[in-house]
Parts: structure tokens; sequence; C-alpha cells
């Protein structure tokens, strides 16, 4: 099955139900299927050939859902990008990966680059080629399964980004398995309101569209426009962060605003601490999902059972993201990659059908990263008994102080229960005589900060006096991603 197949579907199978609305209109999955395939045709008619990377600058929206099954449909690989991106930064991208064209929305055609050899197609362009009522069919071109769909670049928060390979398998695979883990349904509508050029979201373009369910379109992540949107279009389900959960509940008035419509809320891409997530559960109810993935694995490789029962609910198991997901094997190993004992501390792996096909021009790196069949994920956790993963931090981000190891989760969680911090993060800072340092920065609550020894104070009734910050740092924000994943190269830069 190939990543378009699911739009020609739903097409077929669900052609008068609505694809998407927003303010201005709506459209059913037979129209969006009708100006996908002339977009497909349009772009082959302009002499994309299979196989050439075309990239997508766009914020959350019909012209961005649209481009990814284009794409998709006319043997193209497309190239997402993160629109908060600095100019350079997109410039790489476009050429390491060697886009032949870029599909941009009007806010995006500065950052689209200036290369008189690669195609520009900004909105003017698309709805042409989506709509002209002259465009030949698609042939679809012979392309199979294990060829490539996407160029994903991570993050690059250390050194340049990497271009992940995901083919249609990983991406089919990976859209199939949110539907089991999730039991999601044809009447569900689900908010884009994670960026749509990130894992966070682009799953749920192709899940929600193989059911062919409703889709609503945040364009840019802001707490009180997605309670809006919740609260408007009846939308059941939607992925987030933390940290912009947390900023959905500090949005005056919510408690009073229409939420009922909501059956689930995904979250992944960095812990909730207890505290935090009951004070959601408060707010939203008990709908709240733990999910953990990563974009070398086409998305989720576990999640917490839905729906929850007693023993999920219990305080240890809401630390936990789960169990691996169906057709997903994960394993704990040392360093080298043998098999550690339940409760043991070590890098998590993983294999399965949406695990990717390596690194874009980097066989080296894929070589490391895949050793042995398995995916090494990067982080570092332990499993359960019954096989609840229990993430304690990135593999880059553990502090060693004093000849201490020190995960950063573990103080992060311990920082959120203090009723003044509305954000922190924990990073270790260079030290001549722990070697390390347990920093902490915090976002105050009300812009009201506490004193530095409150903190510190705090954290000793709670953790080991060896994990407890040695330095508070307050800030009035945090830096984040485009899928607002806090950067912690970028507060250890700044300290």
């Amino acid at each position: 099955m190939l990543l378009h197949d699911f739009l020609t579907r739903a097409g077929r199978y669900h052609g008068g139900r609505t694809a998407w609305r927003n303010d201005t209109g709506k459209i059913t999955y037979r129209a969006l299927a009708d100006r996908v395939g002339k977009a497909a045709a349009g772009l082959a008619a302009q002499g994309l050939r299979p196989g050439a990377r075309v990239a997508i600058l766009a914020e959350n929206g019909p012209q961005f859902f649209e481009a990814y099954f284009a794409c998709s449909l006319a043997g193209l690989i497309a190239v997402p990008i993160n629109i908060r991106l600095a100019a350079r930064e997109v410039d790489f991208i476009l050429d390491d990966a060697g886009c032949e064209a870029v599909i941009f929305d009007a806010g995006r055609a500065a950052l689209a680059g200036t290369d008189a050899g690669r195609l520009r197609i900004g909105e003017a362009e698309w709805e042409r080629l989506s709509t002209d009522a002259g465009a030949p069919a698609i042939d679809e071109p012979a392309i199979g399964e294990n060829d490539p769909v996407h160029l994903c670049y991570t993050g690059g928060t250390t050194g340049r980004p990497k271009g992940v390979i995901l083919t249609h398998r990983n991406v089919v695979t990976s859209s199939v398995n949110k539907i089991v883990l999730g039991g999601f349904q044809r009447d569900d509508v689900w908010l884009h309101a994670a960026p749509m050029f990130h894992q966070a979201d682009s799953w749920a373009c192709f899940t929600f569209t193989a059911l062919g369910a409703e889709h609503v379109f945040l364009p840019r992540f802001d707490a009180d426009a997605a309670v809006e949107l919740v609260a408007r279009h009846g939308v059941t389900a939607f992925q987030l962060v933390p940290t912009m959960i947390v900023m959905m509940l500090e949005t005056p008035g919510i408690e009073a605003r229409e939420m009922t419509s909501v059956r689930r809320i995904l979250y992944g891409s960095a812990p909730m601490p207890p505290e935090t997530l009951k004070r959601c559960m408060d707010v939203f109810g008990p709908v709240f999902q733990h999910i953990y993935g990563l974009t070398e694995a086409a998305g989720t490789v576990a999640a917490t059972p839905w729906p929850p029962g007693p023993e999920e609910m219990a305080t240890e198991r809401l630390k936990s993201c789960g169990q691996p997901i169906a057709g997903v094997d994960m394993k704990i190993t040392d360093a080298e990659g043998l098999p550690l004992a339940p409760g043991s501390v070590g890098h998590i792996r993983v294999r399965g059908a949406n695990v990717m096909a390596g690194y874009w021009k980097r066989d080296d790196e894929t070589a490391k990263v895949l050793a042995g069949g398995w995916l090494d994920t990067g982080d570092l956790g332990y499993m359960d008994d019954a096989g609840y993963v229990f993430i304690v931090d990135r593999a880059k981000d553990m502090i060693i102080t004093g000849g201490e190891n020190v995960y950063s989760t573990e103080v992060e969680n311990a920082l959120a229960a203090h009723p003044a911090v509305l954000h922190a993060a924990v990073v270790g800072l260079p030290d001549p005589k722990w070697g390390e340092a347990v920093t902490a920065f915090i976002v105050p609550r009300n812009g009201v900060a506490p004193g530095e020894d409150d903190i510190i104070r705090h954290c000793r009734s709670l953790i080991a006096a060896y994990k407890c910050p040695k330095r508070v740092i307050f800030r009035d924000a945090l830096p984040k991603s485009g899928a607002g994943k806090i950067l912690k190269n970028e507060l250890r830069d700044s300290a």
C-alpha cells in the first residue's frame, strides 16, 4: 500500500463526508481527491520525476495537507521543513536534500530561497495546479512500498540536521498503528494543533484520512485559538507537547468553555509531570494518552493502553509512556547492545516496519544507529516486568555530577510540583568541582519568581541532595523548537 492510497480510498468510499473545514468553508473527500489528482498531474507536467525531492514550507492548512498527498501520488519525496528555521538553515536543507522544487505559502516566500534552478510553487500557483480543468489524469508512477515518500530533517539540536528517509511502508505502517493504539473512529474531528511538518502531527494527516474523519487546522499554535477551535468545531482529539497543553490550561476562562467534545489528547516529545497531568485531567477529564515516538520510527513506538485502566492511573504508571505498540519490538540494552534486566536503565532500542530506511547521504551514521537491525533511539529508560516503558532522559542530556548520574526528567518532575513553577528545564553546565552542575531554568507562574533557596529546598524534600539544582535561573520563556520541545542546547549556550 502507498501513502496516497489513503486519500484515494477516502474519495471512493467516504466521498460525501467532510474532509476538512475552517472558518471560510469546507470540502468533501471526493472534491479533495480531485484537487490532489490535478495537483499531482501538474507537478509531473512541470518536469518533476519520481524520486525528486520537493520541499514544503507552510503553516498548517489545506495547502500543506494537499501537498503531502500530491507528492505521494506523483512519486515525489516530500521534504517538510520547520517554518521557524532561519533562512540559512532552510537553505542547508534545500541543498542537502537536493530539492528540485519548493511548495510554500504566502508567509514563507522569502524562506523558499532564490535558487534559479529550483521550481517555486506559491499559493497562487498551487491553486492553479489543483483546479486545472484541463489537467490529464495522473499516471501513477511505478513505485513500491519500500521507496521513499518523506525526507524529514531532525531538529538539529546538536550539529547539522540529518535527513531521515521514510518509505511508504514506514509511514503507512505508522499511520495504521495509530488507529490500532488509539481506537480512532470515522466520527473523530482532529485538530492539527502541532506542526504538520513534524511527526507530532503529520501522521494525523494520513490516519484520519484513512478513516474518512474530519480535519481542522490551526495554522500556528496559539493556546487561545486552540481552545476556541475545540469549542467551535467540536474537536474530539489532538496531540501536543506538555508545554503547549499547560498553555491551554492557562487560557483565561477555559473552565467555562465547551470542552466536552474532546475524548482524546495525546501528548509526547517530553514527559508530563504527574502533578501537571492531574491538573490537565481536572479541566479536560481522563482523556490523556502518553505516546513515545521519534522521527526515525515515523512516529510512535510506545503508548499507554486505551482506555486506561486502574493500573495505568496509579501514580507510578502515570510516569510511564506505556507499552510498545503492536508491530514494534523494544528492548533495553547497555551501550554495546546487550539486553538488560527489567528495572535497569539503559538504551532504548526498537525495530519494526515503521523504522526508517536510514539517514540521507550518511551511511556511517545509519550503520551506527541501526546496528544489528535495531534502531538506537538515543533515549535512556527502563521497562518494568509488565513491559511499561519509563524514559529517564535523552542519552545526551544525562548529567554526570560528582560521579553520579542525574536524569534531568526526575529533577524537572520535582520542580513541576512547586506551585510557583510554570515551566522548567534542567541541564548540566560545566563545573570545576562537580564536572557538571545541575542547573534549572524556570519560567515562574504569573511572572512572580520564588527565591532560588526556596526552589532548592523544595527539591531536597523530594529527591536526593546530589540531584538538586546547584543553580536556578529564572526566564520569561524557554526556547522551543517548532514542535514545542524545549531546546536544551540553547539553554546551555545561553548560561
